[in-house]
């Protein structure tokens, strides 16, 4: 791996942080399904860049903080957490649950953020268009949602879990749930803020997500205006996991032109 992993104490509590190479520091901050199966990601960032990619508070490998109740309060956590660790000129990418997560930050302060690249990011609501309820799929019905691929899809599923990666899958569902289901993965009053934005922003979608449809990157390019959008064809909610090469290559081309 061209990354290490570590439990690091914060002011908000214990973390499981990945982080390794060097360059300009990228941040990923993941989805409601974690960061587990995104290696092979991690590893292509971690070869340009220095890459900071950790388990969200209570999700995953993170402690469970008495202090988290909804998506602001990680918003604080994650600028309290660059500060503490000094992070300068940070290139934050958020996929889904996590590119909410990163536009909640960016509302609130850009004093040590670069850029912001947006994955199939939730967040906002269009009408008549909800997000997809994962909570209620069946695995099978959850795999050939999120991937375009069948075959992605029927691999996924042949995987048979440890008893500790089935904590943490149960972890990350539960603490979905909990952060984004009152209102379903959208903050009512996030959209009227978006103006706020205004590092570089580049939003990157699969061109056939089921999830989050991708009208929503072009609801999101309205909101932020100086945002370009960018479609993978052949991929679904996870663009990094079926389009690897072409998705690294994405984010990598917009870090350096504003590195």
């Amino acid at each position: 791996m061209n990354y290490t992993e570590s439990v690091v104490k914060t002011r908000g509590g214990e973390l499981l942080l990945r982080r390794g190479g060097k360059g300009p520091t990228v941040l990923f901050l993941h989805g409601a399904g974690g960061a587990a199966g995104s290696e092979p990601f991690f590893n292509k960032l971690a070869e340009r860049f220095d890459l900071v990619a950790p388990d969200h508070p209570s999700f995953g490998r993170s402690a469970m903080p008495p202090w988290l109740d909804d998506i602001s309060d990680l918003a604080y956590f994650y600028l309290d957490l660059i500060e503490e660790m000094d992070l300068k000129n940070v290139h934050v990418v958020g996929h889904s649950m996590g590119g909410w997560l990163s536009l909640e930050m960016a509302i609130r302060s850009q004093a040590r953020m670069k850029s912001l690249t947006l994955l199939a990011s939730v967040g906002i609501r269009l009408k008549g268009n909800p997000v997809a309820n994962v909570f209620i799929m069946t695995p099978d019905q959850l795999m050939n949602t999120l991937f375009a691929d069948p075959k992605i899809a029927a691999a996924e599923l042949a995987r048979v879990p440890t008893p500790e990666q089935l904590d943490e899958i149960v972890r990350n569902r539960t603490s979905a749930a909990r952060l984004g289901w009152h209102p379903r993965f959208f903050n009512p009053k996030l959209a009227k803020w978006l103006h706020r934005v205004k590092v570089p922003t580049q939003i990157l979608w699969g061109a056939e997500d089921k999830i989050v449809s991708p009208a929503y990157a072009e609801e999101f390019k309205r909101l932020i205006p100086h945002a370009t959008v960018t479609k993978f064809p052949g991929a679904g909610h996870i663009p990094y996991a079926e389009k690897l090469d072409d998705t690294t290559a994405a984010i990598g081309n917009f870090v350096m032109r504003n590195a």
